[in-house]
């Protein structure tokens, strides 16, 4: 089985910055015969901001890939933490324009050749939205002891400790984290793969496989922090054996590995 997953397109009616890198990564996708496609979150640009066409854009470029996409949003899609942006929290309005556009609540479960594929909202840690606790009743019932687990997400778990303390916007915060952690405890988990640090890297964590896929549209320079990994822009393909998981990053020729910080005050002048 052959996965393939993008993550971060950041498509936008507004701002063509970075359109180029996300069409030559479509165009070489769509020379595959993958499986399954997951895209793990940003879909958009500026959908959690109020730009619905965003979210719209995306659900077309999905639609011309060359088999099912499923996919879990991101904090541009649906909003994040109150504490780190007051303006585009997480809420049933942002929740809904993601159910209207992309379908489902933002987690899902798949069984395909042997395999638990399971999709989580990492948007709804530490929220406190009554989606958040209906997301770990609906993931303890199906986490599976007889198929081994491969878990997408956009946000990751850490940068390279589970006990790590928080990173502020780039992992899932220590608490929800742990309850996670404790659902997962004994299951046969053999990947994690996310989005959101815009990084190509892979890491092996307390024995689970990491990956977190690069993006289709920018890498971040000197305003992000250090958290391993590679600034390149790309994509994953997964090859499922067994019970273990081949990720072979993948890089189209022509992308370009352009840098948000460059054109930050035109996206977000303020």
């Amino acid at each position: 089985m052959r996965i393939i997953q993008i993550s971060d397109t950041h498509l936008s009616v507004k701002h063509d910055h970075f359109v180029r890198n996300a069409e030559i990564i479509s165009q070489h996708v769509r020379q595959q015969s993958p499986d399954l496609i997951i895209h793990t979150g940003d879909l958009s640009m500026d959908a959690a901001g109020g730009v619905a066409a965003d979210l719209e854009m995306a659900r077309d470029w999905n639609a011309a890939l060359p088999a099912e996409v499923l996919s879990i949003p991101g904090n541009h899609d649906v909003g994040d933490l109150p504490s780190l942006r007051a303006d585009q929290a997480l809420d049933d309005e942002r929740l809904a324009q993601w159910r209207d556009t992309i379908g489902g609540p933002g987690y899902w479960v798949r069984d395909l050749n042997g395999w638990r594929l399971i999709g989580l909202n990492t948007m709804l840690c530490s929220t406190g939205h009554p989606a958040e606790e209906e997301q770990l009743v609906w993931l303890e019932q199906q986490l599976s002891d007889s198929q081994p687990i491969a878990l997408f997400t956009h946000k990751p778990f850490c940068v390279d400790k589970m006990d790590e303390g928080p990173c502020g916007y780039w992992t899932i915060a220590p608490e929800p984290r742990a309850r996670l952690l404790s659902l997962l405890a004994g299951k046969p988990v053999k990947l994690i793969a996310s989005g959101h640090l815009h990084i190509q890297r892979h890491k092996v964590i307390d024995g689970v496989d990491h990956v977190w896929s690069p993006a289709s549209s920018f890498v971040v320079g000197p305003m992000q922090q250090d958290l391993g990994g590679d600034r390149v822009i790309g994509y994953v393909e997964h090859v499922f054996e067994a019970d273990r998981v081949i990720s072979r990053f993948v890089r189209p020729d022509g992308v370009e590995d352009l840098v948000f910080d460059t054109h930050r005050k035109t996206i977000y002048p303020d």
